[in-house]
C-alpha cells in the first residue's frame, strides 16, 4: 500500500470501505506502518475524524488476517458460509419446536462443507505455518457464521481477531413463536419447565456436536502433518541411500587404487 496512492484516495471525499479492507489486506507484520500512513494521509487532507477513527483500528491476528485473505479470494465461499449459518439457525428452532431434526442434521453438514472450504482458504494463504493455525480457523468459521456482525466483519475482509462459536443454540434460547409452528404445536400439558429441559438437551447435543468436529478437524490436520512427514522421511532416506551408495564407489575405487599402489 503505497503512501503517495493513499494521498491520491483520501483527497476524495469521505474515508471509504475500500480503504479499511485494503488496510486488512496487508500482512500483519505491515499494518501499524500501513495504518498510521492512511491516518496521517487523512490528517493532511483535512479529515481528522477519518484519521481518528483509523488510528483505532486494531492489527488484526494472524487467524484474521487469513481469513481476511480468504474473503477477498473467494467472496463465493464466505457468503456460501454465512448462508449455511442462517439455515442452520432456522434448523435449530424446527428441531427446538419438535418440528424435526432432518434438516439440522443436513444443515450442520452443509455448514461444516462450506466452513472447510473457506478453511483451505485461508491455510493457504499462511503457507507452511497454516496447519498449525487450521483450529483457530474453524473455531473462528464456526463463530461467524451464526453471529451476524462477525459474519459480516468477515464477508468485509475486515476481521481483527479470532473467535470461540458459543452453542449454536444460544442465541436463539428465548425464542418464543416460529412461524407456522414452536408455540401452536406445543404438546398439551407442556410446562415451562419440559420446554427448558428440551433447549437444555438440544444445547447439550449441540455442544456436543461442535466437539466432535473440532476432533475430527484437528484428526484431519494430525494425519496431513504425518503424511507430510513420511513423505520428508521417506526422501532423506532415499538421499540417504544415494549418497551411501555413492560413498560405497568411492570407497571401492579408493580401494583398487590402494590395491594397484601397493603390487607397484
Amino acid at each position: 500500500m503505497g503512501r503517495s496512492r493513499l494521498r491520491r484516495r483520501v483527497r476524495g471525499d469521505l474515508l471509504s470501505d475500500a480503504d479499511v479492507r485494503e488496510l486488512y489486506g496487508v500482512p500483519p507484520e505491515r499494518f501499524i506502518e500501513a495504518r498510521d500512513s492512511l491516518a496521517n494521509d487523512l490528517r493532511a487532507a483535512g479529515k481528522d475524524d477519518e484519521a481518528a477513527t483509523v488510528k483505532k483500528l486494531r492489527k488484526p491476528s494472524v487467524v484474521a488476517w487469513a481469513l481476511n485473505a480468504a474473503a477477498r479470494e473467494s467472496p463465493e465461499d464466505v457468503a456460501a458460509l454465512l448462508e449455511a449459518g442462517e439455515d442452520l439457525r432456522r434448523a435449530q428452532r424446527k428441531a427446538l419446536s419438535k418440528a424435526g431434526t432432518e434438516d439440522l442434521f443436513t444443515a450442520t453438514e452443509t455448514r461444516k462443507r462450506a466452513t472447510r472450504a473457506v478453511a483451505d482458504r485461508a491455510v493457504d494463504a499462511l503457507g507452511v505455518r497454516g496447519a498449525t493455525h487450521r483450529d483457530r480457523i474453524v473455531s473462528t468459521l464456526e463463530a461467524a457464521s451464526l453471529d451476524r456482525e462477525l459474519g459480516e466483519r468477515l464477508r468485509d475482509g475486515i476481521l481483527e481477531r479470532d473467535a470461540q462459536p458459543t452453542s449454536g443454540f444460544g442465541a436463539i434460547e428465548g425464542f418464543e413463536v416460529l412461524q407456522g409452528g414452536a408455540a401452536e404445536e406445543r404438546a398439551p400439558g407442556e410446562t415451562a419447565e419440559v420446554r427448558r429441559e428440551r433447549v437444555r438437551e438440544a444445547k447439550e447435543a449441540e455442544r456436543t456436536a461442535i466437539r466432535a468436529e473440532r476432533a475430527a478437524e484437528q484428526a484431519a490436520a494430525r494425519a496431513a502433518d504425518l503424511r507430510a512427514r513420511a513423505t520428508t522421511a521417506e526422501a532423506s532416506a532415499k538421499d540417504a541411500e544415494t549418497d551411501a551408495k555413492r560413498l560405497a564407489d568411492e570407497a571401492k575405487m579408493a580401494r583398487k587404487r590402494a590395491d594397484r599402489a601397493s603390487r607397484d
